[in-house]
């Protein structure tokens, strides 16, 4: 127990609890996995904030971009390797849907043939 979690009262403590629970079966499914990392995508995580002139459009990314900091952390906060892992599995969920819309056009043409 962090001491952070000591000054917790039961009923946040429990809710806590209930919040990494509820991460870990999420972060257990890959259709999870996809979901989380298509969140972080759409909070800017992954571009550049800078916007060159456009001040409000920069700004605007980089409260996206701390959303997605938020999602990361508690991420870390629930299990530390899960933010990683979800890196590389995702990588590997990615190359098995170019891999099946590869195999589908192969069969498409096929059917043309």
């Amino acid at each position: 127990m962090s001491e952070l979690d000591e000054h917790l009262l039961p009923a946040e403590r429990q809710e806590r609890e209930a919040l990494a629970a509820a991460f870990r079966e999420v972060f257990s499914l890959p259709s999870g996995k996809r979901v989380l990392f298509w969140m972080l995508e759409q909070c800017a995580i992954y571009r550049e904030a800078f916007a060159g002139e456009a001040v409000s459009t920069t700004h605007y990314a980089l409260g996206l971009q701390g959303a997605g900091r938020k999602l990361i952390a508690k991420l870390d906060e629930v299990d530390q390797r899960f933010y990683p892992t979800l890196l590389l599995e995702i990588a590997t969920i990615k190359a098995i849907d170019r891999e099946v819309a590869t195999n589908t056009r192969s069969e498409d043409d096929d059917v043309d043939a």
